[in-house]
C-alpha cells in the first residue's frame, strides 16, 4: 500500500505570541478529493524561545493510506497557541478550520493563483489574511502560530518523494498574526516533512484488533468495499475485515461452521449479494453465508453445490449471469466445475481438461471482458518442476488448452523460484495472477515472496514482479487479489519474525 505521513519535526522560537511561554498544540489533517480522511491533534507543551524537537508520539502517529494515484491530495498542519480551549472542543474546531483551509487553498489553486504555479506547494500560508478562521482562539494570547500544506495529485506527490529518503523536507519561517499587548507577533522557524512509503500493512481496526486466519485468505470487492475472509480458530468461524479506502478496517467474525482448517474461504460478489463458500471438515463444498450490505450475515437459503468432496480450496467466479464453482474431486482427482444462476439449482459437475495440471494444485478464477480465466500449477517433470498455467473459456463449456504463463519463467530477482499456489483478479481491463514463489537465499534458507503478473488478453504477459516494499514480506499461506476504487489489493497471512503465520496483511 501507499502510506503517507506529514510530520512536524522541530521548531525554533525567535519570538513567542504570549508574554512568556506559548502553549503549543499541533493538528495534522489529510484530505483526498476534498474529503477529510484523517485529523489528529496533540498538545506539545509550554515553550519559550529556543529550539525544540517534537516527541516520538508525533512521528509514530499511524500513516494514512491513499491508493488512487489520480486522487487530489492535501495535507495541512496547524500549530497554535492554546491555553484555554479544552481538548475535546479543540479537536473539533481545529478540524473544522483545516476543512476551511483545504477549501480555500483548493479554490486558489483552481483559480491559478501564482503561489500554486508549481501545482504542488503553497509556499507558507499567510495567516494575516485568514486570521478570522481561528477566531475561536480568542482568550488571552491564544491564536495561530503557523499553518502550511502539501497539495496536488497523488502521482505528483509520489514523484516529489521519489528519493532516497522517500520524503519532502521543508524548513520555513512563519510569522503569526498581530496581537495587542501584552501579546506579540510570533516568529517561528519550523521543519516538517511528508513521507511516502510503499509497504505491506496489517489488516487491523482502530483498536488494533487484527484479522487472522489459520489458512489462506479470500478477498472480494462488494458495493464499493473490500472484504477479506479468513478461517477462525478450529474452523468454527469465518474471520472478516472490510475497508472502504484501505486506511481504516472493520474486523469481526461470523458463522457457526465446521470448516476444513487448512483451506481458504472463497468469497464472490454475485447478483447484488456477497456470498462466502468454503469446504467443510468432511470435504463437502458448502455455500456458507451471504450479506447484502456487508453488515448482517444470513445462512444461504439455497442448496449446496452437488455432492462432491475435496481436499483443496475451491475457486469461484461470476460469469454469464451464473456463479461458477471449481473444485478437485478427491475420489477421482479430476478438476471439476459446476454453476448456478440462483444458488438453488446447480448444474451437474463437469470435468475440465486436465492438461498436466499438478494434482496438488488448487485453481484461481477471474472474469474479464466476456472471458473466464482459470489458473493453476503445472507439474512439468523437469526444471523448473512447477510452473503457472492458464486456460480460459468464452461460453463456460469449451476451454482453451492449458498454456504456461510467461513461458514458465520466474520473477527476475528470483530465477530459481518455484510457484506454490495462485490467485487471480481482473483490474483495469487486465487479468492479474498472483503466486507465492519459494526460493532459497544465499545462506541456504527457504524464503517465500509474492509475485504478480498481468495480461490484457491472457496470452501476452508483463513479467512477474514482486511488490516494492520497505521491508521483506514472506506470505505464509495462499494469498488473495481483489480490486476496489482504482486499486489492486494483495492480501495474505504473513510469516512474522517471531514465527506467527496467522496475521493477515495487505498491499
Amino acid at each position: 500500500m501507499d502510506s503517507y505521513s506529514l510530520v512536524v519535526e522541530s521548531f525554533t522560537i525567535h519570538d513567542t505570541r504570549s508574554a512568556i511561554n506559548d502553549t503549543l498544540w499541533l493538528n495534522v489533517s489529510a484530505f483526498v478529493d476534498g474529503d477529510m480522511i484523517d485529523s489528529w491533534s496533540v498538545r506539545l507543551g509550554d515553550f519559550d524561545n529556543g529550539t525544540y524537537f517534537t516527541p516520538e508520539s508525533v512521528r509514530d502517529h499511524p500513516p494514512v493510506v491513499i491508493n488512487d494515484r489520480r486522487s487530489k491530495v492535501t495535507f495541512i498542519f496547524q500549530l497554535v497557541n492554546n491555553g484555554n480551549v479544552d481538548a475535546g472542543v479543540f479537536n473539533a474546531r481545529v478540524a473544522a478550520t483545516a476543512d476551511q483551509l483545504a477549501g480555500i487553498t483548493a479554490g486558489l489553486a483552481a483559480a491559478g493563483w501564482a503561489a500554486f504555479s508549481s501545482g504542488f506547494f503553497w509556499a507558507g500560508i499567510a495567516l494575516e489574511g485568514i486570521a478570522n478562521l481561528w477566531a475561536w482562539l480568542e482568550t488571552d494570547c491564544d491564536g495561530p502560530i503557523a499553518a502550511d500544506q502539501v497539495a496536488g495529485p497523488r502521482y505528483w506527490i509520489d514523484e516529489q518523494t521519489d528519493n532516497v529518503a522517500n520524503s519532502i523536507n521543508v524548513t520555513r519561517n512563519y510569522l503569526g498574526t498581530d496581537a495587542s499587548s501584552p501579546c506579540g507577533k510570533s516568529n517561528y522557524d519550523i521543519t516538517w516533512s511528508l513521507h511516502h512509503d510503499q509497504t505491506w500493512m496489517p489488516v487491523a481496526d482502530p483498536a488494533q484488533t487484527q484479522l487472522t486466519s489459520i489458512a489462506g485468505v479470500g478477498a472480494v470487492a462488494h458495493n464499493g468495499m473490500l472484504h477479506c475472509f479468513g478461517v477462525g480458530a478450529a474452523g468454527a468461524t469465518a474471520t472478516h475485515a472490510a475497508t472502504l479506502t484501505g486506511a481504516g478496517w472493520q474486523v469481526d467474525e461470523f458463522g457457526d461452521f465446521v470448516l476444513a482448517t487448512n483451506l481458504a474461504l472463497s468469497p464472490v460478489s454475485f447478483d447484488d449479494r456477497l456470498h462466502v463458500l468454503g469446504v467443510a471438515v468432511d470435504g463437502t463444498v458448502l455455500a456458507l453465508s451471504y450479506t447484502t450490505a456487508g453488515g448482517s450475515w444470513y445462512d444461504e437459503p439455497g442448496s449446496p453445490p452437488p455432492d462432491l468432496k475435496t481436499k483443496q480450496a475451491i475457486a469461484t467466479a461470476g460469469f454469464l449471469d451464473r456463479l461458477y464453482v471449481f473444485a478437485r474431486d478427491q475420489t477421482t482427482n479430476r478438476l471439476r466445475v459446476t454453476s448456478s444462476s440462483d444458488l438453488r439449482i446447480w448444474a451437474s459437475w463437469a470435468d475440465l481438461p486436465a492438461g498436466g495440471l499438478a494434482p496438488q494444485s488448487a485453481v484461481a478464477a477471474a472474469t474479464l471482458d466476456g472471458t473466464l480465466h482459470l489458473f493453476g500449477i503445472f507439474d512439468s517433470g523437469k526444471k523448473p518442476a512447477h510452473v503457472v498455467v492458464h486456460t480460459s473459456t468464452k461460453d463456460g463449456l469449451t476451454w482453451a488448452s492449458w498454456d504456461m504463463v510467461e513461458a514458465g519463467l520466474a520473477p527476475l530477482d528470483e530465477p530459481a523460484a518455484e510457484p506454490l499456489d495462485v490467485t487471480a483478479a481482473s483490474y483495469h481491463r487486465r487479468v492479474y495472477v498472483g503466486a507465492r514463489w519459494q526460493t532459497v537465499d544465499a545462506g541456504g534458507q527457504t524464503q517465500t515472496v509474492m509475485g504478480l503478473n498481468f495480461s490484457g488478453d491472457g496470452e501476452n504477459w508483463s513479467g512477474w514482479r514482486v511488490p516494492v516494499a520497505s521491508e521483506i514480506f514472506q506470505p505464509s499461506a495462499p494469498a488473495a487479489l481483489a480490486t476496489v476504487h482504482n486499486h489492486l489489493y494483495t492480501v495474505s497471512p504473513r510469516l512474522t519474525p517471531d514465527g506467527d503465520t496467522t496475521q493477515v496483511w495487505a498491499y
